[in-house]
């Protein structure tokens, strides 16, 4: 009875999702309005990137969780499937760096270098927060 209540706590937590223009303005525009110099602008993103990232962290707790909830529902082991999200998640924070990587590389030295890379970094890690927030919701509903 137990695993039932922990399926529904956790899909009633909130959603960190973020739709296109959230995002814009969480890893973007926020930074923009709130410093005067390119070194503050630069750290305000890595904050941005920072938060995001740690957001990320939670929210692959949280479908882990959901993972192991629905399968001690289902009374089975739920260690392939783990398996299989840790390796994909791996495989993303990879596709995420590089594709971070060739974005800060258009500042092409400039004074935007480092600043690309944190913005792409906030922004793809919100858009793989809303890929879990998707998973959680369509697979184990609400």
């Amino acid at each position: 009875m137990r695993a039932p209540f922990l399926v529904l706590m956790l899909l009633s937590t909130p959603a960190l999702a973020l739709d296109q223009g959230q995002i814009r303005t969480a890893c973007y525009t926020d930074c923009e309005k709130e410093t005067g110099s390119n070194p503050d602008y630069k750290a305000c993103l890595a904050r941005a990137a920072d938060t995001a990232d740690a957001l990320l962290n939670q929210e692959f707790s949280a479908l882990q969780d959901a993972v192991k909830a629905a399968a001690a529902e289902m009374e089975v082991r739920p260690e392939a499937q783990l398996d299989v999200l840790k390796d994909a998640q791996r495989k993303w924070i990879g596709f995420r760096d590089d594709t971070c990587n060739f974005e800060d590389s258009l500042a092409f030295g400039a004074t935007a270098t480092g600043g690309y890379l944190s913005s792409c970094i906030c922004a793809l890690s919100y858009e793989r927060i809303n890929d879990f927030d998707r998973i959680r919701h369509s697979i184990f509903g609400r």
